[in-house]
């Protein structure tokens, strides 16, 4: 073979590669720019933070970091774009956070009367902590100290951990609170997947209010025709519908498109299949957690009663005055995802379980609520319960076997363990394997005992 013939195979290789990736590019820019846009949007809007330090912190990874961020501070709008190629443009509502829009018109919700978290029926077991009571001869304050510092400290002038906050609590004492730089105790922060166990939650106040049976089928008009009409709520709670579905973050799926490419989360996700055995096969599942809040919406009276449910039925209760849920552009709670409030409130959130639901002498959910959430559902091996995870001794051989978490991207966590009357609370931006959230509740509790 010829020099020049070998020039133009390999010339010809080269135009195929370009051209792939630019194929395999441009069809991820939805949720590339997608991502960018809704995460500029409620870090701007809701947390109040500034486009630089989002950019160079919470946007700075992979494809994101290199999308244009436009914002519009008087429309409240973000608009982001790779190269100016099919953008993607979020909203801000006051009520309800952001939301992206990408096929037709949003929800209307300016009609609606939505009333922010008051609150008016909280009781002094979840007060404000900064009426600080003193701390418990038991505590030790170095020793606890010490345990929480190690995940703010920095090298080479970065924090290698990326935590933001951390929040102890024994019982309804602070005992514990430390931020990073930039934030405090009124930055409100995502929870990502912790929004599934808020999920909870709701199905468990509807169920002691009698609306709902857990063992009951959803009903679900689009299932009435196949094998899908026989799953249950508690199934759905638990993850073994056995719903088809794929949860990968750094691709084209199920997920990536409900979350960026999907105007209708609820409607998107029950349109799913039937791929495995009902109340056997377990998959983590964010479609599953955006059936149950369209089915919470379905048992309410209309829209008002639905989006004012959580704020009057659970954050009022527990003086989480912070707490918003995103809604997408149908008006459905986005509750496997979009959750913001401050540590603090989500601490108290913690609380509320570490209690048994008992807030004064209202019982928020039913008294077995907190032990079925913390029960293993089948399939799952014993690291998921309903909506939240379990205690393991592979990833937690140091910590007790009644611990249980609601668990967010990127290292959000509200570890529960009743038996150390104990509520951590972590929030930041950590991969896979950069924490071993282990070692630091295994601290907690020895500066405690």
């Amino acid at each position: 073979m010829n020099t020049r013939k070998i020039i133009k195979i390999m010339a010809f290789i080269l135009l195929l590669g370009i051209l792939f990736g630019f194929y395999y590019l441009y069809v991820r820019l939805p949720v590339i720019n997608g991502y960018a846009a809704k995460n500029m949007c409620s870090c701007v809007f809701v947390a109040g933070r500034e486009q630089k330090e989002i950019e160079a912190k919470d946007l700075n990874f992979s494809f994101i970091k290199y999308v244009s961020n436009t914002i519009d501070y008087q429309n409240k709008t973000v608009t982001s774009s790779f190269l100016g190629m099919r953008s993607q443009k979020a909203f801000y509502n006051e009520k309800t956070g952001c939301y992206l829009v990408t096929t037709g018109k949003p929800f209307d919700l300016t009609a609606l009367n939505i009333t922010p978290p008051k609150p008016e029926a909280i009781s002094s077991l979840f007060a404000d902590f900064d009426n600080l009571e003193p701390l418990p001869k038991k505590v030790n304050q170095n020793k606890l100290k010490a345990a929480i510092d190690n995940h703010f400290t920095e090298v080479e002038g970065e924090n290698p951990k990326n935590t933001r906050a951390i929040v102890v609590l024994y019982g309804n004492l602070l005992i514990a609170e430390q931020y990073a730089e930039g934030f405090d105790k009124n930055t409100k922060q995502l929870g990502w997947s912790m929004a599934k166990s808020i999920m909870n939650t709701l199905v468990g106040i509807l169920i002691k209010k009698g609306e709902i049976e857990l063992h009951k089928t959803t009903g679900i008009e689009k299932w009435q025709n196949d094998n899908r009409k026989n799953i249950t709520w508690n199934q759905l709670l638990q993850m073994n519908s056995g719903l088809e579905w794929e949860e990968n973050y750094g691709s084209i799926s199920d997920v990536t498109k409900m979350l960026y490419t999907e105007d209708d989360s609820y409607g998107f996700a029950i349109d799913h299949q039937l791929e495995g055995e009902i109340g056997k096969d377990w998959k983590y599942s964010s479609g599953t957690s955006n059936i149950l809040s369209g089915l919470i919406r379905k048992q309410l009276a209309d829209d008002a009663a639905y989006l004012n449910f959580a704020n009057k039925e659970l954050f009022n209760w527990i003086g989480a005055e912070s707490m918003v849920l995103e809604t997408d552009p149908s008006g459905t709670i986005v509750g496997s995802s979009y959750a913001w409030a401050t540590p603090r409130d989500w601490a108290k959130y913690g609380l509320l379980y570490l209690k048994n639901g008992k807030v004064a002498d209202q019982q928020i959910f039913p008294d077995w609520w907190t032990e079925y959430t913390a029960s293993p559902a089948e399939g799952s091996e014993g690291k998921y319960g309903a909506q939240f995870w379990k205690q393991n001794d592979e990833e937690y051989p140091n910590v007790p076997k009644d611990m249980y978490f609601a668990d967010g991207f990127q290292g959000q966590r509200i570890f529960i363990i009743p038996s150390k009357n104990i509520v951590v609370v972590r929030f930041g931006l950590a991969n896979k394997g950069d924490i071993s959230y282990d070692q630091l509740l295994k601290e907690i509790i020895e500066a405690i005992e």
